[in-house]
């Protein structure tokens, strides 16, 4: 039948209820419509199909006459459309969502409405399909759950490290503690040594868990992400191993984005780690750097961040991903590899680094075509800036022995009371606090001057920054340092290091906590009485 006909006559050749419209016009009505126009007969073969329907399927009009529908349906769904035609001469109407395959080999999810074709008698003869495109919408449908999850994931990852951090900080703190006082030849100090190991290695993990949350310390530069990716070459050779070709594709130069150096690299090491496990029997990876438009209609959620975009895309040639993969890849702890493969931690700490800097982290990937990593960093306003001072402290030494008067307050008895011997072992005088409210009595009840307050950012009632602010206001030359395991969000952190110009990060050493104190006493009383004058 010529496909200029709408082949809606019954096997007699006799008009059905349709023919009463001259077959020209309905034609011209259907090739004017957005979505796709679907005629099958009784035995599911296609009669008729408008050119928009054929542009779904990546195909054209004349393929598609005479050839069943089953042949554009993903397996899995044949029992359904099957189903669904058979109850269409009593159900006219009824919607349902089908996986179509296209001809390109690309998925085409389809919202289909049918309605019975009879002739003038009632006698069915066929269906008529129109077909909603819906595959975007599902695209944005499934992000937006993906993205809720993993928000509801990092909301309990960062409540998890902020616990761990204060037990992790007087676990090592006090095996600190024994091991300074046992001699290098006691037969306890390699099991002390050896507590001391694995709280660091905890705290790793924490602070991978902080990573995906977004509460890390980040100290962001302008950098151009090019000449880090090149930097990178030399390291990334030996550990990408003989079999994968690694091809560099740097469109542009000094495309400056505001973002952690260090933790960048990180980004970019964890993800072509993670395209070499992907190529078991070796193959290529691509890494590029390339301008995305502030308008792109391609990405999938345009008011994520605001452009203009610099684009770091890594590809691979590898196994590829199913859809039930892909929407895990950024679990902490999860992992296709085998025991002993991997922690199932980078690619979490990949998206955890790259939302915090502002960015957005997309994927491609299907079974057997490999995987591309697409980061898109918002471009910098101009290029580098003075080097901030870094937030966190981690003294390797001890700091001199001074004197004076800190106030503590920290709701975890075990860090505070830890805390409180470090800074009287180094000879300064100490006043203890459970939480905010408790903190600011003991201020105003102190007699003499108090010249450090050492606090807890986020505790039960009145927070840290708020605690800082209101002693200030009576003891305007004390100087303050925050610390945190971390529950609080990243702006919070970053307007109490200003204001401050001193954080501790959970888990802290000794040294670490005397250096803070001893650097707070000699430089941060100078920035208060600027402020106060």
């Amino acid at each position: 039948m010529e496909p200029s006909s709408l082949a809606v006559l019954d096997h007699d050749g006799a008009p059905t209820s349709m023919g009463q419209v001259p077959m020209d016009r309905l034609r011209s009505v259907f090739e004017g419509m957005f979505d796709g126009v679907w005629l099958i007969d009784d035995r599911g073969h296609t009669t008729y199909a408008n050119a928009a329907m054929a542009n779904l399927l990546a195909t054209t009009q004349a393929e598609m006459i005479g050839r069943p529908l089953t042949d554009y349906l993903d397996a899995g769904l044949l029992d359904v459309a099957e189903s669904f035609l058979r109850r269409q001469p009593t159900l006219s109407g009824e919607r349902i969502e089908l996986r179509m395959r296209r001809a390109d080999g690309d998925d085409l999810f389809g919202l289909v409405a049918g309605s019975p074709i009879s002739t003038l008698d009632g006698t069915f003869v066929g269906t008529m399909l129109n077909v909603s495109d819906m595959t975007g919408k599902r695209a944005l449908d499934t992000q937006l759950v993906q993205r809720q999850r993993l928000e509801a994931v990092g909301q309990f990852a960062g409540g998890i490290a902020h616990d761990f951090n204060n037990l992790l900080t007087s676990i090592r703190g006090y095996a600190e503690l024994v091991a300074a006082g046992l001699p290098p030849d006691h037969p306890g100090r390699p099991d002390v040594d050896q507590i001391i190991g694995s709280a660091d290695m905890a705290a790793s993990i924490v602070r991978t868990l902080m990573a995906f949350s977004r509460h890390q310390v980040l100290v962001p530069l302008d950098v151009d992400p090019g000449s880090i990716v090149t930097g990178l070459v030399p390291m990334l050779g030996p550990l990408l191993g003989d079999d994968v070709r690694l091809e560099l594709d740097i469109a542009m130069r000094h495309a400056w984005v505001r973002v952690d150096p260090t933790q960048f690299e990180q980004v970019i090491v964890n993800l072509a780690l993670n395209a070499r496990d992907a190529m078991p029997q070796g193959g290529t990876l691509r890494i590029g750097v390339h301008d995305l438009a502030r308008t792109d209609p391609e990405r999938p959620d345009p008011d994520r961040t605001r452009g203009p975009f610099v684009r770091v895309s890594v590809t691979d040639t590898g196994t590829g991903m199913d859809d039930a993969t892909r929407a895990r890849i950024f679990d902490p702890f999860f992992t296709t590899k085998g025991p002993g493969g991997g922690t199932g931690l980078g690619l979490s700490t990949v998206f955890g680094i790259v939302t915090q800097s502002g960015g957005q982290i997309l994927v491609e990937t299907s079974p057997g075509h490999g995987t591309t990593f697409l980061v898109d960093l918002p471009r910098a306003a101009s290029g580098p800036r003075p080097t901030p001072v870094a937030p966190g402290l981690t003294g390797n030494a001890s700091a001199p022995v001074g004197t004076g008067v800190v106030l503590i307050v920290e709701d975890d008895p075990a860090v505070r009371r830890y805390a409180r011997r470090i800074l009287e072992t180094a000879g300064y005088a100490v006043i203890e606090a459970m939480d905010g409210d408790q903190g600011l009595l003991e201020s105003a009840s102190w007699p003499a001057d108090i010249d450090v307050l050492l606090t807890d950012i986020t505790m039960p009632g009145l927070p840290g920054r708020q605690l800082a602010e209101r002693i200030r206001v009576r003891r305007p030359q004390i100087s303050v340092v925050f610390m945190s395991g971390h529950a609080e969000s990243a702006d919070d952190r970053d307007h109490a290091i200003g204001a401050a110009g001193r954080f501790l990060q959970k888990p802290f050493t000794a040294a670490a906590l005397r250096e803070a104190v001893g650097q707070a006493m000699g430089t941060d009383a100078v920035a208060g009485d600027a402020a106060a004058t």
